[in-house]
């Protein structure tokens, strides 16, 4: 029997690869924006099961979740997973490193990458983002901007 799933959102964060690690290929994996929202999938009905990151090595427990916890009807953790991570520095094209002025990331990405930043991009601004698949997402995002911008220069130009 398949199950429905609710996780921290959106696709291409490490909630979803831990989730692919317990759940059953039949199962449907639904990406949540926040871990309130995900939660309250369960408490709704919505869905069966819900995923949420709880604690991280390097930042200790994630608050939001415990708070949502707290709160509201009673949920039941059933089980827990863990998942090594590592992290990538994406531009949107080969750049000298000190050229680099900003870095999007999630608030506990950034405290297991703090050091390396500070040594490595010691004037870059780092900007939150709810994930670092939302990070990288955004990114793309930039990216495409940029070009229908240059498209459309172009067409005025010409």
């Amino acid at each position: 029997m398949s199950l429905k799933y609710a996780y921290l959102g959106p696709a291409g964060t490490f909630t979803q690869a831990a989730l692919q690690k317990i759940a059953d290929s039949s199962d449907e994996l639904i990406p949540y924006a926040n871990v309130t929202a995900a939660l309250n999938a369960v408490r709704s009905g919505e869905c069966a099961k819900a995923l949420v990151p709880i604690e991280n090595s390097v930042e200790g427990v994630v608050a939001r979740t415990l708070d949502e916890l707290a709160i509201g009807d009673a949920l039941v953790i059933t089980a827990e997973t863990t998942l090594p991570v590592s992290f990538s520095l994406m531009s949107l094209e080969n750049k000298d490193p000190k050229s680099i002025n900003s870095i999007a990331t999630h608030p506990h990405a950034e405290s297991q990458c703090r050091e390396y930043i500070a040594k490595n991009f010691p004037n870059a601004q780092v900007i939150e983002s709810s994930s670092t698949a939302a990070a990288a997402k955004g990114l793309s995002k930039v990216s495409m901007t940029r070009l229908l911008l240059r498209q459309l220069l172009l067409k005025i130009i010409i």
